[in-house]
């Protein structure tokens, strides 16, 4: 019985001892399950080969620095520093190469003296930027010696975001290149103009953020047309209208050159729309003083100058005294009675004028014509000429000017016109000359006066060239819409079409006669009387 019990007591005992060890190993695998679910649910960044990443120093040792990529650990070889020191709590930005050792593995670009085929791979998966230098040009583009015995190739159209005139200059040059393609048995392909857009997106959406009508902003300038330039403003191009780009008549090529850096304001921004760009307009004069105030500040009647002939209308001649200051040369203020200005003077001709009125209202300078060979006896040596800011070649004062009955003996030769009338009444229909052109519409002169023909006063469609449609010198019918406090006088082609229009109809209506009644026949009443037997 004993050994009975014994042998069950043991029997018990290596049961119990079985269970605990079964029990032992089912909380382990318990346990491990749990960790393993908690790894797996835990929320963590996670990144693919190829994403973009910001990393924060927590550690820099001799071949490695270790980053914080929030929450998971991230590891960089120090090579692609390229000697630049970095201390704990900076930040790096860069590429994820590949996850191993629950580390994620980054670079900031290809490492010098690590440049193989491999590495290329590499970068072609996951956008990294690698430096090549540019050894020669061929048919097709450039060849890109990018570290040893390794080359690449990069297309002309892909070397940069604008065209290259002369595809030599940047040989020798050093730059950044993403690999697009990869070919089997041939060089990579390489593209620096998509680290160009690249880097032109990031800085348009910057720059958009201040992008408002009235800012101020510096720009570069990329392309030089005849009709104005196109400028960067910050990853995003614009364009400064030739009537923006400063006072006078001057070509843009005369005003700014290709890459030179100017301040701009921003006149419109008008968001792209289908497969309409986007349209920036941009004004250099906007940030300049008005040379005409300059002139109205600085000048007196009397003074007699050079200037040069830059417009000749039948009603008179257009004179340049400084840039962006003009002057009207009256067709009678020659001295002698003249059919044309024409007869006096041509474009460009150098001429010598007395000024004779200012008008600070209309911006106008009223001139006299002066002979060379009187103008010792013209100027005044007791009076002195003012001194101006501006470019102007003042040869003195005329004498007693403050006669407007002329300059007594001294004036032969130079007759005051006669006072200009500002502007017709409202209504008035007009045959005007078409001076200059504007994008806001035309510029307009007759013989007594000056306007404005607004664009929605020519009744054209909208993005008609009015440089085209209305060459200037062109005469057309507008009439006198408006006349500003100022003076300023608006005038409209639209309305004077219509008062032609009514004109012609209401003399067409009053040459209409009447029909007339046969008495024989009586009237409508003394039929009806008739035939009702009344």
């Amino acid at each position: 019985m004993s050994n009975s019990g014994s042998s069950g007591n043991t029997g018990d005992s290596g049961k119990s001892s079985n269970s605990s060890s079964n029990e032992w190993m089912q909380d382990e695998a318990d346990f491990e399950a749990m960790f393993s679910e908690a790894e797996t649910t835990t929320e963590r960044p996670y990144y693919a080969p190829g994403d973009a990443v910001v990393g924060k120093v927590s550690h820099v040792g001799e071949k490695f620095v270790q980053l914080d990529l929030g929450g998971v650990d991230g590891m960089l070889d120090i090579a692609f520093l390229d000697g630049k020191t970095v201390s704990v709590g900076d930040e790096i930005s860069g590429y994820v190469l590949k996850y191993r050792n629950r580390t994620f593995e980054i670079a900031v670009g290809m490492p010098r003296g690590k440049v193989d085929m491999t590495a290329l791979y590499t970068a072609s998966q996951t956008g990294m930027p690698v430096e090549g230098t540019v050894t020669e040009t061929n048919k097709g583009g450039y060849v890109i010696e990018l570290g040893g015995a390794v080359r690449g190739f990069c297309p002309l159209g892909q070397m940069d975001v604008r065209r290259i005139e002369d595809p030599n200059e940047l040989v020798g040059s050093k730059l950044i290149f993403k690999v697009i393609e990869m070919r089997e048995g041939r060089d990579p392909v390489l593209s620096r103009k998509a680290v160009m857009v690249q880097e032109r997106e990031a800085e348009a959406a910057a720059t958009r953020e201040s992008l408002v009508v009235g800012a101020t902003m510096a720009g570069r300038v990329v392309r030089v047309t005849d009709f104005g330039a196109f400028v960067d403003i910050g990853g995003i191009e614009g364009l400064v209208h030739i009537s923006e780009m400063g006072y006078g008549r001057r070509r843009p090529n005369e005003i700014v050159s290709q890459d030179q850096m100017i301040e701009v304001e921003v006149l419109r921004v008008e968001p792209a729309q289908g497969e309409r760009r986007e349209r920036i307009g941009l004004s250099m004069r906007a940030l300049v003083v008005d040379p005409f105030d300059a002139a109205l500040n600085d000048l007196v009647p009397g003074v007699i100058c050079h200037g040069t002939v830059t417009r000749v209308q039948p009603y008179g001649a257009f004179v340049e005294l400084a840039n962006g200051v003009e002057g009207l040369l009256h067709v009678s203020a020659f001295g002698k009675r003249v059919s044309s200005p024409g007869e006096m003077c041509a474009v460009d001709q150098r001429v010598l004028v007395r000024i004779k009125s200012l008008d600070p209202a209309l911006h106008r300078i009223a001139l006299a014509w002066v002979e060379e060979d009187q103008l010792a006896e013209i100027v005044d040596p007791e009076k002195t000429a003012p001194k101006t800011s501006l470019n102007i070649e003042i040869l003195g004062m005329a004498k007693d000017f403050g006669d407007e009955g002329g300059q007594g003996e001294a004036s032969e030769g130079v007759r005051e016109v006669r006072k200009v009338v500002v502007a017709p009444r409202v209504g008035t229909l007009l045959t005007v000359n078409i001076d200059r052109h504007a994008r806001f519409g035309l510029f307009a002169s007759w013989s007594e006066g000056e306007g404005l023909v607004p664009f929605i006063e020519l009744g054209v469609p909208q993005g008609t060239d009015l440089r085209k449609d209305f060459p200037l010198g062109t005469h057309i019918e507008v009439v006198v819409d408006a006349i500003r406090p100022d003076g300023k006088v608006r005038l409209s082609k639209v309305k004077a079409e219509l008062a032609k229009e009514k004109a012609v109809a209401d003399e067409w209506l009053s040459k209409q006669h009447k029909p007339q009644v046969d008495a024989s026949v009586g009237s409508l009443g003394a039929l009806l009387k008739e035939k009702l037997g009344l």
